[in-house]
């Protein structure tokens, strides 16, 4: 007998793939009550209209005007972002065949990029779809203290068949990924190498940003130098490069942090070092919200229905987010990684807790939506809907948050990309 997931995920599989032929250059989407999460008002009856997949304008009331294709729901909102995830690197099939999350040879694997491991005909990436998320931010997972690029990627691609990542990247990199906790140094632990406790892993990190600062001072001295001898150029360094990327803040540093001692640890590094801070999973933020508030740097939450079953997770709060917002720190909802089958966590389930659990209505969404986009630098794109932005929507048939409410049509650069049946 065929598991339950299994069904759902092949079947919102095949209904998306159906789906996708379904488009048109110009669309009226009216709803009940819409929720572009801009300065305007929210939750009134309006009108998104999408020309050519960006949204060419949103009017108040219910009246489409002519010429346009019109699709009507009782909620509709931006594309959902997944901030931190590790879908597209992760597959469906969790074999090692299609796990390619974490490259477990090297404490220090900067050089890696989720970009050259993302699948874009991922089954998981359109199951999320079918939920409303229209894009990730896919990140190397957990391992190693230096993990590696994240990149962001839509959904779906602009092809009805055979996509391809390029086409689906909004940023081939947007952060370098570090881990503290318990999990670099219980895998590394268990081989007998460094390292085995929380100090190596931040030793490690440390002596990885500080050989960046010198490989980028030893190239800066070479191109300054007017008689530049080829054969004293400096040999090129994929992981301290990429290091470096962080370094200048060209990307923000992410940091994997789970104890409330891991998030000072966190802090301290990125301070020392002056990098652009953002803290994910943050099981127990809610004890340092202060601290971060104070750090400038911004908190990817999640999932909320983490399981407790660790020192990490024990105190695992629903209030997390809620209690991170109320302080003042900028939130965005993630799902991260997950070893058992499916893979994805919804991160629409997981905002639906969060908004029960003090993060409210209004802020689950924009955690969903304009925050993460925001956090992630991808503001100008998606996250709210707006003239000029990708016409990223999503429409349902009740409140977003309520269970017993269905995402009823997906829209990714004003494409439909599911529709229930």
């Amino acid at each position: 007998m065929t598991p339950r997931w299994l069904h759902d995920l092949l079947l919102a599989v095949a209904i998306l793939t159906s789906s996708q032929v379904v488009s048109a250059q110009k669309i009226a989407i009216v709803a009940d009550k819409l929720y572009t999460m801009s300065s305007e008002a929210q939750g009134r009856p309006g009108v998104v209209l999408i020309e050519n997949g960006k949204i060419a304008a949103v009017r108040a009331g219910s009246k489409a005007p002519d010429g346009y294709t019109v699709m009507h729901a009782v909620y509709v909102t931006p594309g959902l972002i997944d901030a931190k995830t590790t879908a597209g690197i992760s597959g469906a099939y969790n074999i090692p065949a299609d796990q390619d999350q974490d490259e477990q040879t090297d404490p220090d694997t900067a050089d890696v990029r989720a970009l050259d491991s993302f699948n874009p005909r991922e089954m998981l990436l359109q199951y999320i779809n079918t939920y409303g998320v229209t894009t990730v931010q896919s990140a190397p997972g957990i391992t190693n203290p230096i993990a590696g690029q994240a990149g962001i990627f839509k959904t779906v691609g602009p092809k009805t068949v055979g996509p391809t990542v390029d086409e689906l990247a909004v940023k081939p990199v947007s952060a370098i990924v570090f881990n503290l906790g318990e999990s670099p140094k219980q895998f590394y632990g268990e081989k007998g190498k460094a390292p085995t406790t929380r100090m190596m892993t931040a030793a490690i990190i440390r002596e990885g940003l500080l050989k960046a600062q010198a490989y980028q001072k030893k190239w800066a001295e070479w191109n300054a130098n007017e008689k530049k001898d080829p054969s004293k150029e400096p040999a090129r360094d994929l992981k301290l490069e990429a290091i470096g990327l962080a370094l200048r803040g060209d990307v923000p540093a992410i940091f994997n942090a789970y104890r409330a001692d891991d998030i000072d640890t966190a802090i301290r590094l990125a301070q020392e070092f002056k990098l652009k801070l953002i803290l994910s999973s943050v099981t127990e933020g809610y004890l340092e919200a202060p601290l971060i508030k104070q750090s400038g740097a911004a908190a990817l939450v999640g999932p909320t229905l983490q399981r407790l079953e660790s020192m990490e997770t024990n105190n695992a709060s629903l209030e997390d987010a809620g209690i991170l917002a109320q302080a003042g720190v900028p939130v965005a909802l993630m799902t991260g990684f997950e070893g058992y089958v499916p893979k994805n966590r919804v991160l629409l389930f997981e905002a639906g807790v969060a908004a029960a659990n003090g993060l409210g209505f209004e802020g689950a969404l924009r955690a969903s939506t304009i925050e993460a986009a925001k956090i992630l630098g991808i503001a100008d794109r998606v996250g709210s809907l707006e003239p000029g932005k990708d016409a990223d929507v999503v429409l349902y048939d009740g409140d977003p948050f309520e269970y017993m409410s269905h995402v009823t049509a997906v829209l990714v650069d004003g494409k439909l990309s599911y529709q229930r049946e």
